[in-house]
């Protein structure tokens, strides 16, 4: 714990400024490391980030060698999830237990699509696409939704005829 409180009255170094110039084995290094993963962070939606895909940061951001075992010395500011045997690292202030705090509107965006995606999917695999049955008719008669759909089609070919060219319509080879 004393480490901790001494490693918090360290100065800040700005994790936009350039690091080059601290030595990588010393705390001031690490807590500028801290701050650059911090800020990161803040800037992807979901808050999160695979260990696997920081690894790749660390010529860019000019990172020494194993900076990412900042992430297990300071497990109050971040949180890897080792789910599906795929190491996460989270911003944990980001969160609240389990939801993310401010969700960002491409995240809620994210969440409706895959939400529609996999209601598809279970639909599809239930056979609900196969056979619809019609409102106001017996429960014991369906109707094939293939017919209504080549009925559809059809529909829209004669709405979309009024805009063929002036030069003559082309059939298909």
């Amino acid at each position: 714990m004393e480490w901790l409180e001494e490693w918090q009255m360290l100065p800040y170094t700005s994790p936009y400024s350039d690091g080059s110039h601290l030595d990588p084995r010393t705390d001031e290094s690490e807590k500028r490391i801290v701050g650059v993963f911090h800020e990161l962070l803040h800037l992807t939606v979901g808050k999160k980030i695979e260990r696997k895909n920081v690894s790749n940061l660390r010529r860019p951001l000019s990172l020494p060698h194993k900076f990412t075992k900042v992430f297990e010395r300071h497990p109050g500011i971040f949180y890897i999830s080792k789910k599906s045997d795929t190491q996460t690292v989270i911003l944990r202030e980001a969160y609240d237990r389990y939801n993310l705090a401010h969700k960002h509107p491409l995240g809620e965006f994210r969440e409706k699509l895959a939400s529609v995606m996999r209601e598809g999917f279970l639909d599809r695999s239930r056979g609900l696409y196969k056979k619809e049955k019609a409102w106001g008719t017996d429960p014991g008669e369906e109707i094939d939704s293939a017919r209504n759909s080549s009925r559809d089609e059809s529909d829209s070919e004669d709405l979309l005829s009024e805009y063929d060219s002036e030069e003559g319509h082309q059939e298909p080879c």
